[in-house]
């Protein structure tokens, strides 16, 4: 149990930081695809700064641990897709992206490519760096993501 006790206190700094980094990501950011940028390079910030932390956020470091942890990470991503969902529908209803614009598929993606690079760290043991050709991937993400208008 104190081991499990232990996963969750970083777990729940995980949640604390990050979450809060995002809340003034939102409050500082005008646009959805600088919000969109901010935040996944927050992940991928946090991610580097800390290997260990990342082992638990890809869910290695929680192999054979309680069930209840793995249902922490997971919720963590659900509330991280629903928060860029949420940017981009509002982008959408503010005119910024056109409308019927697939949120969530978008939203999705960007996850996704964001787990991928945090995957890769931990795989490389932590020599290749999440941020590593992060800004020319996020070109090419972004392109597609936020067409010109």
């Amino acid at each position: 149990p104190s081991k499990a006790r232990m996963f969750e206190a970083l777990i729940e700094f995980i949640e604390d930081t990050v979450f809060g980094l995002i809340n003034r990501i939102l409050d500082e950011q005008p646009t959805a695809q600088a919000r969109c940028e901010a935040i996944l390079g927050v992940l991928l910030g946090f991610a580097a700064r800390n290997p260990g932390l990342s082992r638990i956020l890809v869910g290695d470091a929680l192999t054979g641990e309680n069930e209840r942890l793995r249902t922490r990470i997971m919720q963590f991503y659900d509330r991280l897709e629903t928060q860029l969902k949420q940017i981009l529908r509002e982008a959408e209803s503010k005119g910024e992206l056109p409308i019927g614009n697939p949120s969530a598929a978008a939203a999705n993606l960007m996850l996704a490519t964001v787990e991928g690079r945090m995957n890769q760290f931990v795989r490389s043991g932590f020599s290749q760096s999440p941020l590593e050709r992060w800004d020319q991937q996020w070109g090419l993400l972004s392109a597609s993501l936020f067409p010109p208008r």
